[in-house]
């Protein structure tokens, strides 16, 4: 009674312009989760979150690092399971034909590699990184040798890893990002400013052979990132929302700190999956030590921002609308712990959680922190205060603005441990988001059984109504099935709220694969458009649904347009389009028949734009009208759909 009393009164201390809030309580004992996770290098453990069985229910994987590994299977009644096998459990790894050793996991990605329709697990370690086939029934096969991975190193450095189909061929491909190795220091050259020089190991891009293996691919494709990069999180994520996957690096200290980096997809501009480097084009080059990158759209304008952690200052990188990015942390965060936000931090930020906590319609945040050693505090001439409470933070989204809500969000408790990763997820089906969070733990506590990892539920429960939302799965069809880049958007009430399917972007850690969207006090969505990823053919399926009852968990499908499968027809051969960008004609090209053509232009919301029909190979569109920006044409010929990206300038 007294721990809710003292709930209700922070609720009652408010600031006027923060009119509701987000609680969250600590169930990992009576969820049965108990688990010991310690790591090295101060690296500790990120939270992979995945529906193991496929049965519509969040589980997860949390690495142990020096310790066992374990996968809790979820029970349906708000309680979890350890299924975890003993292989996977010691995560051991062989060295050579007598030694084996510990592989020390710091998490990974699920991913169903070998589209045998059972989720796999790749492991990323400070040693050799693991593949785990899932042979069905809760056991795991140890694949990484046999998948062609690469296995001959006893240190490695692998901080995060990312999967998609980047080339639309129906398989996921795997990203994996890796660490300084071993030679780095902190030179410092005037009193309060230093020039960290680090070596960093070369990335891996594993390209998937389509019979169970790899091909690592990434000189070929230029994004190895060479030496001078020392990568720490690296996130597939469509950000100009053209339909093909684009891959985002977060770096950590490289030589003379290298920046973030971006590597925009061609493969819907040429019709081949090629990386070009789009870095200095869209802002994003921040020198930062970036932690975490978390895609968000946290100012409902349809544009996909990011929220990027660092150690120091974060930065929330705003989409302008054109793709150029725009640091706003100035105007939209708040002060943290008496350091404004562009000063120097004792704290250090690291994995970010971006969703609606309360359902009212904005994008809130939940920030993991950890601080480092300190010796490296005092090299970088930070100050030391003993009163800045090193803890997580919750940020409340009010109107694209964030307050600092963290001595509420958990009835006056706070999370005082070293952070590292976290997963988002809605454990119960309850349409509220919950939190998985990972902490670097040094010993375990035998006497109290406090476990590394914590289960935080949300039970925000707002005094005047309950808000509304929606929680939606996506199955791909014609590229891999999990969907990744496929893009949602939800109207109501005039307001679009947008997300993307995507993994990676935290340490070592791995979201649900649902999407969640508050809806406040809207009972329905008025439309839900979905972008499916575009194929190894350029075609992308778009489809709409109406009048969608809202607190529902909706499961789209990709479907075939009007029947007929892009992959299947021997007419679906790339559209010629030109100028590009155009200005104010667009010429369209497609020899594949002579019978009446359907053509669709559609902004990337998903809006039409304009409705035509020609018969001509080579059809003249008048575009003067169309304000400059990015928009899809789409053509039918006989029942069969083309979808392209044109610019329009």
């Amino acid at each position: 009674m007294k721990h809710a009393i003292l709930i209700l009164l922070g609720l009652c201390l408010l600031p006027a312009s923060v009119p509701a809030q987000f609680l969250f309580r600590d169930v990992t004992d009576s969820a049965g989760i108990y688990m010991y996770g310690s790591g090295s290098d101060q690296a500790g453990s990120g939270v992979v979150v995945a529906d193991f069985n496929n049965d519509g229910w969040d589980d997860f994987y949390l690495p142990g690092g020096q310790d066992a590994d374990k996968i809790f299977i979820n029970m349906h009644d708000g309680t979890f399971k350890d299924v975890t096998p003993l292989n996977v459990k010691t995560h051991e790894q062989r060295n050579d034909t007598t030694t084996r050793f510990r592989t020390n996991p710091r998490g990974g990605i699920v991913l169903d590699y070998d589209n045998d329709g059972l989720p796999d697990l790749y492991v990323v370690t400070e040693n050799e990184d693991m593949l785990w086939h899932n042979d069905g029934n809760f056991k795991f096969s140890d694949a990484t040798e046999s998948a062609h991975l690469q296995n001959s190193l006893n240190q490695n450095e692998s901080m995060s890893a990312t999967f998609g189909d980047f080339n639309g061929d129906g398989y996921n491909d795997i990203y994996v990002g890796r660490w300084y190795n071993g030679s780095c220091a902190f030179v410092v050259d005037t009193g309060l400013v230093s020039k960290p020089m680090c070596d960093g190991f070369l990335n891996w891009f594993y390209v998937n052979n389509h019979d169970g293996t790899f091909t690592d691919r990434a000189k070929e494709y230029h994004v190895d990132c060479d030496t001078t990069k020392v990568t720490n999180i690296v996130v597939f994520f469509d950000y100009d929302r053209d339909g093909d996957l684009d891959l985002l690096i977060g770096n950590d200290n490289g030589v003379w700190m290298q920046p973030n980096r971006v590597f925009r997809n061609m493969l819907m501009e040429t019709g081949s999956a090629v990386f070009q480097d789009a870095t200095m084009e869209t802002g994003l080059a921040c020198r930062m030590s970036c932690m975490g990158i978390a895609p968000c759209d946290y100012n409902r304008d349809g544009n996909f921002d990011f929220y990027e952690t660092s150690f120091g200052s974060d930065s929330i990188m705003t989409n302008n609308g054109s793709c150029y990015f725009t640091n706003a942390a100035k105007s939209v965060l708040p002060p943290r712990n008496g350091f404004e936000t562009n000063g120097p931090f004792i704290l250090t930020g690291w994995t970010t959680l971006m969703g609606d906590f309360d359902n009212d319609g904005w994008e809130d945040a939940f920030l993991v922190h950890g601080s480092l050693e300190p010796e490296i505090q005092i090299a970088l001439g930070e100050v030391t205060d003993s009163n800045k409470i090193d803890t997580s933070f919750f940020y409340r989204n009010v109107d694209g603005h964030f307050y600092d809500v963290t001595d509420r969000a958990l009835g006056g408790k706070y999370l005082y441990t070293k952070g590292r990763g976290a997963g988002l997820l809605d454990y119960n089906n309850d349409g509220k988001l919950d939190i998985v969070y990972g902490s670097l733990s040094t010993r375990p506590d035998p006497l109290h059984k406090a476990s590394s990892f914590r289960l935080l539920e949300n039970i925000s429960t707002p005094a005047e109504s309950t808000p509304h939302w929606l929680e939606m799965r996506f199955t791909a069809t014609r590229t891999a099935k999990e969907a990744i880049g496929t893009i949602v958007d939800v109207w109501a009430g005039g307001i679009v709220h947008s997300r993307q399917v995507s993994t990676g972007g935290g340490f070592g850690s791995q979201n649900s694969l649902m999407q969640h969207v508050g809806l406040g006090a809207y009972s329905k969505a008025d439309s839900i458009v979905v972008f499916w990823p575009c194929d190894k053919y350029t075609h992308r399926q778009i489809d709409r649904y109406w009048n969608v009852k809202a607190d529902t968990i909706l499961h789209y499908v990709e479907q075939p347009s009007s029947g007929v499968s892009a992959e299947t027809s021997s007419r679906n051969v790339p559209l010629k389009l030109y100028p590009f960008p155009a200005t104010t004609i667009l010429n369209v090209v497609s020899s594949s028949s002579p019978e009446a053509k359907h053509f669709e232009i559609y902004d990337l919301l998903g809006r039409e734009q304009m409705n035509v029909w020609s018969s001509d190979d080579t059809y003249r569109m008048p575009i003067a009208g169309l304000r400059p920006g990015n928009y899809l044409l789409r053509v039918t010929i006989d029942g069969i759909m083309q979808t392209q990206r044109f610019i329009k300038e």
